[in-house]
């Protein structure tokens, strides 16, 4: 399940953690602009501006590069699972 999880993580050239402006307002279009069998939408307004901030993820990835850690997972590659009945 986890090399599930890393790949809708990795490669993240930003850092871990960190929200690209670009990919919030995708998100905001989205979730504003696409209504349900209802007719009602996610979110009936775009956020305010303070809903989301880099400051602590930013801080977080400085401390890890210069602790010599990846923190864009550039390398990253999903290893091949097989899955056998059972769980074995």
């Amino acid at each position: 399940m986890m090399n599930e999880v890393n790949k809708l993580i990795w490669p993240s050239p930003a850092g871990v953690g960190v929200i690209v402006p670009a990919m919030w307002e995708q998100t905001v279009t989205v979730a504003t602009g696409t209504k349900n069998l209802e007719g009602a939408t996610v979110i009936t307004k775009a956020p305010d501006a303070e809903s989301f901030t880099n400051t602590y993820a930013e801080a977080a990835n400085a401390e890890l590069t210069a602790a010599g850690l990846n923190t864009t997972g550039d390398a990253f590659a999903p290893i091949t699972v097989t899955l056998n009945e059972g769980g074995n």
